[in-house]
């Protein structure tokens, strides 16, 4: 079994992708979803998180990206170790089947990936292949940049898919496992870059069609899924909802670092979605800071008790949402397009295709549900994720 990310590629990307041969092929042979909500907030790592345990990440115990508070160099929640819930992967070792992942978030020092190559945020002044090669299989990596370092000599995207995939070719084909993760960013990168519409976007169409080609061969028969995670929305402005909160007394900005005040209150800023921590800080307190946000540019509705629940920030004063156009600066400005955003955004839906798994190939359903990948896969490979 091999399963694809297609990564920011949202279902409004479909009509584009069916001009490309492999990736028109593909879906004529698969059972294909259309118009999957996205989570929320829709940001790569917890929703990858969601796709390989079946559950949401109030459960699973990922919610962002990176670590809450602001900085300029966040931590990035990148290793296995912080999932609370049984993975695809794991439940798979258990039986005996070979798991292998390229690039898959949220991987890192896996104990039960056999070949892994994990996607890891490098740390200022650390080379991206030393982060990787501690965090990944040393061995296997070392042979594959070895073998294909002259896809190296241009680290920017696409050449980082084309040299993933070359890596998930030879691992499919030489150590043969039951189970296998890829996830392609060619698209997210230079959609953040460019903006959802530019014409440098054809490199990464072209590049996820030559590469599914690639992975298609290697993967012979086995039963093969692409999903895609969120899509994006073009920006103007990127707002930082923290100096409210200078403004009003509650926090510090010193060197271009946010200090915190005395009641430990912030905003955890995630592209198109933004939370309150308040801290120590009263209710009244929290009311204030409430309303401030709500007249402040940008803003689009404050996120619903659900929606929170369902995010893992049920321990926060609120979430808000920003308006198309606007998004709450992470940690990357001059991103032309951005995600994050709640669900409801129009235009915002994701899809996933599945050649095999026991469905009906050429078939077009509306709707369905990302939580509905880990349990599908897990049926058709007949591993028990609940224990």
């Amino acid at each position: 079994m091999l399963i694809i990310s297609f990564d920011a590629v949202g279902d409004c990307e479909i009509e584009r992708l069916m001009e490309y041969p492999a990736i028109s092929s593909f879906a004529k042979q698969a059972a294909v979803f259309r118009g999957v909500p996205t989570l929320c907030p829709s940001n790569t790592y917890p929703i990858h998180a969601s796709v390989v345990t079946g559950v949401l990440p109030n459960v699973h115990g990922l919610r962002s990206n990176t670590a809450s508070f602001p900085q300029r160099n966040p931590k990035w929640n990148n290793r296995e170790s912080f999932l609370k819930a049984c993975t695809l992967w794991q439940a798979a070792a258990r039986k005996g089947i070979k798991t292998a992942a390229v690039m898959w978030p949220v991987t890192g020092y896996s104990k039960t990936i056999r070949y892994n190559i994990p996607e890891m945020m490098p740390r200022p002044g650390i080379h991206p292949l030393i982060t990787m090669l501690c965090a990944g299989s040393k061995c296997l990596q070392i042979k594959m940049v070895l073998r294909h370092r002259k896809l190296l000599k241009d680290t920017d995207q696409p050449n980082r898919d084309y040299f993933a995939t070359a890596c998930m070719a030879d691992i499919l084909r030489k150590n043969k496992p039951g189970l296998a993760l890829m996830h392609l960013t060619a698209f997210d990168a230079l959609c953040h870059k460019y903006g959802r519409g530019a014409d440098a976007l054809d490199a990464a169409y072209d590049s996820l069609d030559r590469n599914l080609k690639t992975l298609l061969e290697a993967a012979g028969d086995r039963d093969v899924l692409i999903l895609s995670d969120h899509s994006q929305i073009d920006i103007h402005t990127m707002l930082e909802p923290n100096r409210i909160l200078v403004e009003a007394g509650l926090m510090a900005r010193e060197k271009e670092a946010w200090v915190p005040g005395e009641s430990g209150c912030y905003i955890e800023c995630c592209g198109g979605t933004a939370f309150f921590h308040a801290g120590s800080l009263p209710v009244s307190g929290v009311a204030e800071v409430r309303g401030r946000i709500e007249q402040s540019e940008g803003f689009r509705r404050l996120l619903t008790a659900g929606e929170m629940s369902d995010a893992g920030y049920g321990d926060t004063a609120f979430g808000f949402s920003a308006l198309a156009g606007y998004s709450f600066l992470t940690f990357a400005p001059g991103h032309k397009s951005e995600h994050g955003y709640p669900a409801d955004m129009p235009d915002y839906s994701v899809f996933y295709m599945a050649r095999g798994f026991g469905l009906p190939p050429g078939t077009v359903t509306q709707g369905g549900s990302l939580l509905d990948i880990a349990p599908l896969a897990a049926g058709t490979l007949g591993i028990n994720m609940s224990t």
